[in-house]
């Protein structure tokens, strides 16, 4: 079979199927079979309808940038398709990443449906996680600053990252090294020259792990290490119970100050209905917002109000700092965290910008940690466990 042929077959299954799986919001067959020409590396990619995408609809999911075509590719997009990426489509999302949608798994739906496809998706609030173990897949979501945020439609800009979503754990390896490393244009980037594709087959027993013991039904992943050989501690991370509110506090705040720029004038959704600028402002947002937008936003702007910032903000922000800390604290001791999704436990990462990468096992997956840029670390011990996992099937 032809390449050209193999992507044909990809858009005749995605039209087929995906008023079924609600996996794509706009399918790029012509610009896919373009990409073709002169590619001597093609790879199937999909993008989360948060990442801009030069000439093809980046809509964010909303009425209030349902007709927004990009000038420009986010980094990342730039990266992919210089490697030799073609992108299949934007997939849904939920409304800027926080509202309601037909589907919030939109981007592990058309990795699942497909077959060695790469997802690059937000993952505000763990639920590139929680999706990918939906799904059974790998989610991988690198330490904050690896991947550029450039070009990405913010949720909250100290928080928001890109992960990357695949069946197999190798396509891990091929993005991190494609899309990783300092961009001029986000200046949270950081500078490495770390080789994502040469993996070293470190030894099991050597690692010093603990099981995060502040969660139920995670015999299974105890059982497993056993089996496998691997010592297994226990730790508590302290104030690890106050990281969703935390998380909650400080995104919506980010939030309704990143959503202030949609009025109705300078961009976004323009209502027909008003009488004056105040009426224009006022009914284009409630137009081009649903419900749960509109909620984040009020929420956000309270706990930024005076009287209630110190009240609010200023301890979400406290409480970050000593989970942050916390976590910093365990991994002195363990050189990975082990846990199931949850959550909880995935804001607290979020909001010290540490990597996890979630593997497919048992009712409640697997969660892995590390400390900051220690990811090449974590994919290697990663791969071995996968690689176990694999010959128990």
């Amino acid at each position: 079979m032809n390449i050209k042929q193999k992507y044909l077959d990809y858009f005749t299954k995605i039209e087929k199927d995906n008023e079924k799986i609600k996996a794509y919001k706009t399918i790029t067959k012509v610009e896919a079979l373009a990409a073709l020409d002169n590619n001597d590396n093609p790879f199937p990619v999909v993008f989360a309808d948060q990442i801009s995408t030069k000439g093809i609809k980046t809509t964010a999911n909303s009425k209030m940038l349902e007709n927004y075509i990009p000038p420009f590719d986010a980094t990342v997009v730039e990266r992919v398709k210089q490697a030799g990426g073609v992108i299949l489509g934007k997939t849904i999302t939920r409304e800027f990443g926080v509202g309601e949608t037909e589907n919030s798994f939109g981007t592990c739906a058309a990795v699942a449906h497909g077959e060695n496809i790469i997802g690059f998706s937000t993952g505000h609030r763990g639920l590139i996680h929680s999706g990918a173990h939906e799904y059974g897949l790998f989610a991988y979501q690198p330490t904050f600053g690896l991947i550029s945020r450039y070009g990405i439609i913010s949720v909250a800009s100290s928080l928001d990252g890109v992960g990357i979503l695949t069946k197999s754990f190798v396509n891990i390896s091929k993005a991190m090294d494609i899309v990783t490393g300092k961009d001029e244009k986000d200046s949270a980037s950081h500078l490495t020259d770390i080789d994502f594709l040469n993996l070293e087959d470190i030894d099991l027993n050597e690692q010093k792990v603990a099981n995060i013991n502040q969660f139920e039904n995670f015999t299974d992943i105890e059982e497993l290490f056993e089996k496998s050989g691997i010592p297994l501690d226990k730790v508590t991370i302290k104030e690890l119970e106050h990281a969703l509110p935390a998380y909650e506090i400080i995104s919506a705040g980010e939030f309704a100050t990143n959503m202030e720029k949609y009025d109705g004038i300078g961009f976004g959704y323009r209502s027909e209905d008003y009488n004056n600028v105040e009426e224009l402002y006022k009914n284009s947002r409630t137009e081009g917002f649903g419900m749960a937008i509109q909620q984040k936003i009020m929420f956000g702007n309270f706990v930024l109000s005076e009287g209630k910032y110190e009240e609010y903000y200023v301890q979400a922000m406290k409480a970050r700092t000593m989970i942050k800390e916390n976590l910093e604290k365990a991994l002195e001791n363990f050189e990975f965290l082990i846990a199931p999704i949850n959550l909880s436990y995935i804001a607290g990462l979020s909001l010290a910008g540490l990597p996890s990468i979630s593997i497919p096992f048992g009712k409640e997956g697997l969660l892995i940690t590390t400390r900051a840029f220690n990811d090449k670390k974590l994919l290697e011990f990663s791969k071995k466990i996968a690689s176990q996992l694999a010959g128990d099937k």
